[in-house]
């Protein structure tokens, strides 16, 4: 099995499940890593994602008006942030 190739099909169908339109893309410490491998940031923005914000950033701004998708890993932290999110 490829492991680049299962991971960029994984990332785009979360991308295309949520939509059209302009979307963040939520990543942690490890997804960013593993995004930032398989994806160049061209070939992510041709799929309408404008912005990659890690969820731990202290000093990000919160965008109510884009659609985000959150790729994290099932962590205590991580479902920390996300409720910090609403």
């Amino acid at each position: 099995m490829n492991v680049v190739f299962a991971v960029k099909q994984y990332v785009s169908k979360m991308i295309e499940d949520s939509g059209p339109g302009m979307k963040v893309l939520l990543m942690d410490k490890e997804t960013t890593g593993i995004v930032s491998m398989v994806y160049t940031q061209s070939e992510i923005l041709q799929k309408e994602v404008y912005l990659f914000e890690r969820i731990d950033s202290q000093n990000r701004e919160i965008m109510k008006h884009l659609r985000a998708i959150c790729f994290l890993r099932p962590m205590k932290e991580n479902v920390d942030y996300l409720i910090q999110e609403n």
